[in-house]
């Protein structure tokens, strides 16, 4: 559980520059990398990780925390399994990869709990109960989330969600949020525990302004945020970080789709999302 980490609400990923390696690890030194928010007590992270073409792993290791990822582009094979676009995994602390390899590349949403620090062999031992090899977005189940423990009752008319990971050790939960265009959701929220969220696809328009696809927010607890309102439909991954998600409702507040760009930003990530990044054209 990493809670030590900056206010960020929100940044672009693609107004960050890319990386050598992932800061902090070893095991991916031959990758690039966008880090989008990173814990300089635990080692934790979450990054954009670009694989290039023909990268390989062929023998086996491990690494010693979670690795928790998203594809947004390419394809990323671990063990004969292959994840193209909008697929899903969660791997525990200690799961083997007895090979791995993006032939064409691949450009993945990529979670750390810890530092990646690999380990060799395939005798580590993980938990079962909390390995998630793979889910895709278009088949996967968007009726298995239970809306009404999550506080979100609300929202379940203009929006679908699908859990993708809730830990049994603590009840954290990754999930995938699709809203429906022109549907405001409110009123403003909060929760006791860190939400993480990625934009994949869409526009979303809230108190801290308008996010693009790549958008990125590592919210702490109890921060009242919203209301949001999409005018394209957006299609979103969270994470509730320190236990399972539960909202709290404050009153309702106006809202709008030209929201003024006034995001909440550490000092290291404020030169690259001081300017609102334009929308995708339309003709």
């Amino acid at each position: 559980m990493a809670m030590g980490r900056p206010h960020i609400e929100f940044i672009q990923a693609q107004a960050l520059p890319w990386e050598g390696g992932v800061r902090g690890s070893a095991a991916r030194s031959d990758v690039e990398a966008k880090i989008l928010s990173i814990d300089a007590d635990t080692g934790g992270a979450t990054c954009v990780i670009r694989y290039p073409k023909g990268w390989t792993r062929t023998a086996p290791e491990h690494l010693a925390t979670d690795e928790e990822f998203y594809v947004l582009d390419g394809m990323l094979a671990i063990n004969g399994v292959e994840y193209g676009p909008d697929t899903y995994a969660h791997l525990p602390a200690g799961f083997v990869s007895e090979h791995a390899g993006a032939e064409r590349g691949a450009v993945v949403l990529t979670f750390f709990d810890g530092p990646a620090v690999a380990g060799a062999g395939n005798e580590a031992k993980f938990d079962d109960d909390r390995l998630v090899t793979r889910i895709a977005a278009a088949t996967g189940d968007w009726g298995n989330a239970d809306v009404d423990a999550m506080g979100l009752t609300e929202i379940s008319a203009t929006s679908r969600l699908m859990v993708l990971f809730a830990d049994p050790a603590n009840g954290e939960m990754t999930y995938l949020t699709g809203v429906v265009p022109f549907k405001p959701v409110g009123p403003p929220e909060r929760h006791p525990v860190v939400q993480e969220f990625y934009v994949l696809a869409g526009t979303l328009a809230g108190n801290c302004g308008v996010m693009q696809a790549g958008a990125y927010c590592w919210r702490p607890p109890l921060v009242k945020h919203g209301p949001y309102g999409s005018p394209t439909g957006a299609l979103i991954l969270l994470r509730s970080i320190g236990g399972p998600l539960t909202t709290e409702l404050d009153d309702p507040v106006p809202h709008t789709y030209q929201a003024d760009h006034q995001p909440v930003l550490p000092h290291e990530l404020a030169m690259h999302g001081d300017k609102p990044m334009a929308p995708p054209s339309r003709y």
